[in-house]
């Protein structure tokens, strides 16, 4: 009997004692970012202040690791931010954490940036707008692979699912990143994806973090509509709260000037990415407003000074896109772009004094108007700025990616002045959005969404799919950009292709001045390519016509004996993702484009 009890005191110990040395520590993270072609930056929260190792390798076993050694703190809520150096450039690493001696479970990989101005097929996710319990979107995300995730905003709502105080006190706006590290699925997904991310309204200070909080006020119970703000001070010590969490706690990118926003950029290969705050120091909305008493009528008019960034981020803006040498110029922020929004502001304030529901929101014209005011066509004078300075710089290949409205839309910049995504429904409900502007704009003789705001296409826009998604940015080389709304099923619901300002004067070339040119279509393409010759030219039989990678390697050769006669004719790419080359001659005039593989 003694041997037995000395025998379970020995087990007892032993189980505890593996119990103890297997127990894991962390509680949030880890998260990936400021990815570099040499670095990255990983955040850790860990259930106490302990020491713990990083491991980074190329191989899944961690052959000849780098290790990082480091420490989390109790004054930065137990956690810690650390830089990982000495990496290769587009390069695949596996991660793991060693705590005494011990991996903890939550491990996973990242691929760092490839070196600046390498051309190449890059995929990034972006989206923002996340509070509902369906968080679906990010194991579709996870399928696509991408280098980087591109966050807009709204980050969990901490600006009402938390106390009202938040971000007055700083207990709190550390509750808040712990929030957001810990939503389900996503927090997966960031073991593999890591993230940049611009802060927007609902992620700061009771619904802002600009000096002035706006509200808008309705009043039916007299019968009548009764339209206003309301404009309520934000606590400077709040806006620095923010801030300060900001970089405690989000393992991002150096920011230019902390004392007034959250503004920075990054290069990956041939692209460039440009953060702007668009909340920190925009101007009150009410300010663009003004209001007649005798007719009890607003106006939409603001001043040459009614802005959006402050001066110094525009400059700072103007300055890095005019010294940028990446071949496509991404612009990222908040709130949208698109210059057509202005119509809905107009569309808004002439019904005024009527309430309606849209998007599941019952409310007026007034604060239709106002809530669009918001946005860069609330602040027309400096949106035209920078569309003036984009032309007369001749600064191409801008492309816009924002967030906040609760769904996701796209235009080709014909309405929108930049082409632009608008994915703003990782998770969120009634993205219907863009189907009542249509419904209420059709019956009042307004023009289709689909021709006056999104040509894109995206949730409501010819088509009843209101499912939460997010978008895909696909570039491929210097030759375009693809973007696509993709929802939580996987249904692409849309996709539009960019063009590079300079393709049509690069991708082809004939052997004589006269011009032999040639239609491809769908490009990009899954695999099949139809050729569509010139109206007057039919195929002999004898042309050559062939495909390359872009190294010059002999893919396929087509068989031109069987299209005799024809005018149009298909190839197939059967290879993997990329750019590849078409080469057709006539045996007198000689083109040469560009295929895109998705």
């Amino acid at each position: 009997m003694k041997r037995f009890l000395l025998s379970f005191t020995f087990l007892t110990f032993l189980l505890s004692h593996l119990l103890t040395a297997t127990a894991q520590h962390i509680t949030h993270g880890p998260v990936t970012g400021a990815l570099t072609a040499s670095s990255a930056r990983m955040y850790i929260r860990t259930d106490a202040a302990m020491p713990y190792t990083i491991e980074v390798s190329t191989q899944f076993n961690y052959t000849n690791p780098i290790s990082f050694n480091d420490s989390t703190r109790p004054e930065l809520d137990n956690s810690r931010i650390v830089n990982i150096t000495g990496l290769q450039p587009y390069t695949k690493y596996y991660y793991r954490v060693m705590i005494d001696g011990n991996q903890e479970e939550r491990s996973g990989t990242f691929t760092t940036f490839p070196e600046d101005g390498t051309k190449g097929h890059y995929i990034l996710a972006t989206g923002s707008c996340q509070e509902t319990s369906n968080m679906d979107v990010f194991d579709r995300i996870l399928e696509i692979e991408p280098l980087m995730m591109l966050h807009t905003g709204d980050f969990t709502y901490p600006s009402y699912q938390m106390n009202q105080d938040y971000p007055e006190n700083y207990v709190p706006a550390q509750e808040s990143w712990r929030r957001r590290y810990n939503e389900d699925r996503m927090k997966d997904m960031l073991l593999t994806v890591p993230i940049d991310y611009v802060a927007d309204d609902d992620d700061n200070y009771n619904g802002n973090c600009a000096h002035y909080r706006t509200g808008i006020t309705l009043d039916t119970s007299s019968g009548t509509v009764v339209n206003g703000f309301t404009l309520s001070p934000v606590p400077l010590h709040a806006r620095e709260n923010w801030f300060h969490s900001y970089v405690e706690y989000f393992p991002g990118y150096g920011m230019v000037d902390t004392s007034e926003g959250l503004y920075h950029s990054f290069k990956m290969g041939n692209a460039e990415f440009f953060f702007m705050d668009t909340r920190a120091t925009a101007d009150p909305s009410s300010e663009a407003y003004v209001y007649d008493s005798v007719a009890n009528q607003w106006s939409f008019a603001p001043d040459s000074t009614h802005r959006i960034i402050s001066v110094n981020q525009m400059n700072w803006l103007k300055n890095a896109l005019t010294n940028s040498t990446a071949d496509w110029k991404f612009l990222v922020g908040g709130v949208p772009f698109n210059k057509s929004l202005r119509r809905l502001i107009n569309f808004g304030l002439a019904a005024q004094g009527f309430t309606f529901n849209l998007n599941g929101e019952r409310g007026s014209g007034f604060r239709l108007a106002a809530s669009f005011s918001d946005y860069w066509a609330g602040f027309p004078h400096q949106q035209e700025e920078l569309l003036n300075f984009l032309e007369s710089n001749t600064i191409k290949d801008v492309i816009f990616i924002s967030g906040d409205t609760h769904h996701n839309v796209m235009d080709d910049g014909t309405n929108s002045g930049i082409p632009e995504m608008n994915a703003s429904g990782l998770s969120v409900t009634n993205l219907q959005l863009a189907y009542w502007i249509d419904y209420y704009g059709q019956q009042l003789g307004q023009p289709h969404v689909g021709d006056s705001l999104w040509n894109g296409g995206g949730n409501g826009v010819n088509n009843m799919n209101f499912n939460n998604a997010f978008g895909k940015i696909e570039i491929f080389e210097d030759d375009s950009v693809q973007l696509c709304i993709i929802d939580y099923e996987g249904t692409v619901i849309s996709c539009m292709t960019i063009v590079n300002s300079t393709v049509s004067a690069v991708e082809e070339s004939t052997s004589s001045s006269t011009k032999f040119d040639i239609l491809i279509y769908p490009n990009p393409s899954d695999n099949i390519f139809t050729i569509k010759l010139p109206e007057n030219y039919f195929l002999s039989g004898k042309e050559k016509c062939r495909i390359t990678d872009i190294n010059g390697r002999l893919l396929s050769a087509i068989d031109m004996e069987n299209q005799k006669g024809k005018n149009t004719f298909e190839v197939s790419v059967q290879s993997s993702p990329g750019i590849y080359l078409l080469e057709f001659n006539t045996g007198k005039k000689k083109v040469e484009k560009k295929l895109l593989v998705k």
